[in-house]
């Protein structure tokens, strides 16, 4: 078609020494990871996960990891047979780059992060248009337990021995590395409203706070983090907290003092002064945010945004994300600011709030790299939404 820009096929390349590991592999039998991006051969007790820098700026995985050595190397079967796990071979110079930290025959697993294995590059790792024995190629985590085991048990308890060295790399090594998650069901992680957008620019005209702007564009940009997406446009309400409530608080006080049945000497009536400018000074930050949406959202344009979106039953009951607010156009019962109030109040609460607390098992902390992390996209975009409309109402100086 005419205009029509397409993205050239990208390819994935095994060496040629590395075909006999992938028939080895392939006769085993391959599993995807349930979570993350790798495979397992529950047949030998293998699982492998792809490994990504931790962050925008690092040096390349292979390069950080050729610098470190066991602390100790207790005898292992890998080391008495002269075997190593299948990986293609990412050197740094003349030393390849790969780390081997032997568990023991009985009990522990092996673990080993080196280059990919070529069933783990060929399943759970992009295309990518170079040779993978390029000092480039991917890397990743090789748990190899002592005997034969079901994925899903390799899978529990990898986890926590993942989490373990992940964090230890960080700390002992400064060498920060997260494991690679499968791509989010989620059909897209843009808006999915039906947004009209100018085709012309103009000279702004829209006066927004320079740290306001900073975070409403940082939220935009941190994709690989979701929780932190919604925090920074969480953000930016919070700082218009102040004056909407103050701005409330003046237009009951105005009411109030108008009346003409008010009277100043009338004890009940400057009680009830008294206590309006006490509740916009010691209101709950849930309240605050209430108000807010109330003082500063349009009706119409918030309800257009349920009605016309394409989001399914993500705000449903039944929705992703779990412990947070329903939220239903329809409900005659509850004002829509009100409901949309409790459920982002709810999410920022499962984010900020880790407690290692019993009181919170049922709504644990909304996690980075996390499924729910992954499904968070349709209330990113309706903080997105709430943002925007806040900053175009702090435009009228009223």
């Amino acid at each position: 078609m005419k205009g029509l820009r397409t993205s050239p096929p990208r390819s994935i390349y095994i060496p040629r020494a590395s075909v006999g590991d992938l028939s080895a592999q392939l006769e085993y039998g391959i599993e995807a990871h349930s979570d993350l991006r790798g495979v397992a051969i529950p047949r030998i007790g293998y699982l492998e996960i792809a490994l990504v820098n931790n962050g925008f700026y690092g040096a390349p995985i292979s390069y950080a990891i050729s610098s470190l050595n066991p602390e100790e190397i207790p005898d292992c079967h890998h080391i008495d047979s002269g075997k190593c796990l299948p990986s293609i071979t990412v050197k740094r110079g003349s030393r390849a780059a790969s780390l081997h930290i032997s568990g023991d025959r009985e009990k522990r697993p092996c673990l080993e992060i080196s280059g990919v294995s070529p069933a783990c590059m060929l399943w759970a790792t992009p295309g990518r248009p170079r040779a993978a024995s390029s000092v480039n190629a991917p890397m990743s985590l090789k748990i190899h337990f002592p005997e034969p085991r079901d994925k899903m048990a390799m899978e529990e308890e990898a986890r926590d021995v993942l989490s373990s060295l992940l964090y230890e790399l960080d700390v002992r090594n400064g060498i920060r590395l997260r494991a690679a998650r499968w791509p989010s069901p989620t059909p897209s992680r843009r808006t999915q409203t039906e947004e009209i957008f100018d085709t012309f620019a103009r000279f702004p005209e829209t006066r927004v706070n320079p740290e306001m702007a900073t975070l409403f564009g940082f939220a935009g940009s941190a994709e690989e983090n979701p929780p932190l997406s919604f925090l920074s446009y969480y953000q930016v309400l919070e700082f218009y907290f102040p004056a909407a409530v103050k701005r409330n608080a003046l237009r009951q006080l105005g009411k109030e003092l108008s009346d003409p049945r008010f009277s100043r000497t009338d004890k009940d009536a400057l009680l009830k002064i008294l206590r309006i400018g006490e509740r916009s000074l010691n209101a709950a930050e849930s309240g605050q945010l209430r108000t807010l949406l109330e003082e500063c959202v349009r009706a119409d344009r918030l309800e257009e945004f349920f009605t016309q979106g394409e989001w399914g039953d993500h705000f449903a009951r039944n929705g992703p994300i779990r412990g947070v607010s329903v939220v239903n156009p329809k409900n005659s019962q509850q004002p829509l600011t009100s409901q949309v109030a409790d459920r982002v109040y709810k999410i920022r609460n499962r984010i900020v709030h880790a407690k290692d607390d019993p009181r919170f098992d049922d709504v644990p902390a909304l996690l980075p790299q996390s499924r729910e992390a992954d499904e968070l996209w349709p209330d990113i975009a309706l903080a997105r939404f709430l943002a925007s409309e806040v900053i175009l109402d702090s435009q009228s100086g009223v």
